[in-house]
């Protein structure tokens, strides 16, 4: 197994679970994200700090055997809820493995666009480069269930490690605010 097709298993691993915690939650409560001044704290998690009203939950992943031996460490945090959903992972990797960073950004993509409910996927896939990362900015859009939403998710790669953030929103203003709220605040360290 290549190291490109490691790096698309694993991240289309992370991809589906960060799908399906998008689609469960999307589903059950208000469309509309309601949260007060008092419910905004500072946090910091896998290297990034930032400002939310909820905190995240860690995440029980099992990566499949045969890739197991590629990383080092791998830890997965969330929240979930229909308006907002956001997703922070990080992968340290084994010596001697090269990470690819757009056969992971794709491996995500891909996931996203098979999750059951989803249909109208469209995205952009742009570089950018923050704190001397090398990095790549996924903006899009689509259905879950007949529901406009959006979503933006930022990977990095520092050294051997591998760090993704997404926020998915139903796409009303409100949603909106909280997203851009808890972008505007993030602070990345690797």
């Amino acid at each position: 197994m290549t190291t490109k097709h490691i790096f698309t298993v694993l991240f289309l691993i992370i991809g589906f679970i960060g799908g399906k915690f998008a689609y469960d939650a999307l589903f059950g409560q208000s469309d509309t994200a309601n949260y007060e001044e008092t419910d905004w704290t500072k946090s910091y998690c896998l290297g990034v700090a930032y400002e939310a009203p909820f905190e995240l939950s860690l995440m029980d992943l099992q990566i499949p055997q045969n890739v197991k031996r590629y990383v080092k460490e791998m830890e997965n945090y969330q929240f979930e809820s229909m308006p907002i959903t956001f997703y922070i992972s990080r992968a340290e990797y084994q010596v001697g493995i090269t990470p690819n960073i757009d056969g992971a950004v794709n491996g995500s993509v891909q996931s996203m666009q098979v999750q059951k409910g989803i249909t109208d996927f469209t995205h952009n896939v742009s570089t950018i480069d923050k704190n001397s990362m090398e990095g790549r900015l996924v903006k899009g859009t689509c259905k879950i269930n007949g529901k406009d939403a959006e979503f933006i998710a930022y990977t990095y790669l520092k050294n051997m490690k591998l760090l993704q953030i997404m926020i998915m929103n139903l796409n009303l203003p409100e949603n909106r605010e909280v997203k851009d709220r808890i972008i505007k605040s993030m602070r990345i360290s690797l």
